[in-house]
């Protein structure tokens, strides 16, 4: 939005004349008109350029601001192996969920609101997201995970990995979730299988 209002408004800027030549200054009775007519023009022009100026503020402000869901989301990019440990060190003997995404993978962006859904639902797990196609060391990772398709979910245990499976099943994931919760823990208990019949979410 930025650059199409910078293209406005130069747009808008050659609209303006140059002065008038010293010869069209002493034309009689139409030299004042004339002049009038031209300031007329630069109000005119510097009105609409601090106007956009003023949009482009108002506009760049909401557009980059964070909102209150994304300030409270509960699940943390990582963006290396030594963040990931860093992570895992930090809270031993808790159930960490990774979602693995790739930057330019719709289902990964489609599925992002319920995976923060689920994150606040089982709120004493720790909820992770990684971009695997962000450095060398990621791409690593996705290889060592065996991560084929995105998204896929990694769970770990205790430091250690014990399930991951690919796919935008919601019906899944809390089932693979409530496997590994311990008795106690938020959202424990909550999963019920859905009734026959019932399509998988």
């Amino acid at each position: 939005m930025a650059c199409t209002l910078s293209l406005g408004l130069t747009a808008s800027c050659s609209l303006s004349r140059p002065p008038l030549s010293s010869s069209a200054r002493f034309q009689g009775p139409l030299a004042a008109p004339t002049l009038r007519a031209h300031a007329h023009r630069v109000q005119a022009v510097a009105g609409l350029s601090r106007g956009l100026e003023s949009a482009a503020g108002l506009l760049g402000h909401s557009l980059n601001a964070p909102s209150d869901e994304e300030l409270s989301c509960p699940v943390t990019l990582v963006h290396s192996p030594q963040d990931f440990q860093a992570v895992l060190d930090a809270n031993k003997g808790k159930l960490v969920v990774l979602m693995c995404k790739a930057t330019h993978c719709r289902p990964c962006k489609m599925f992002a609101r319920k995976y923060a859904t689920a994150a606040r639902q089982y709120s004493d797990a720790v909820f992770l997201e990684i971009f695997g196609d962000e450095s060398k060391a990621t791409r690593q990772m996705m290889i060592d995970w065996k991560v084929k398709v995105t998204p896929t979910f990694v769970l770990f245990r205790d430091g250690q990995l014990v399930h991951n499976h690919g796919g935008i099943n919601e019906t899944k994931l809390h089932r693979s979730i409530a496997q590994y919760l311990q008795e106690g823990e938020a959202g424990y208990g909550s999963f019920k299988e859905p009734e026959l019949g019932m399509p998988a979410q």
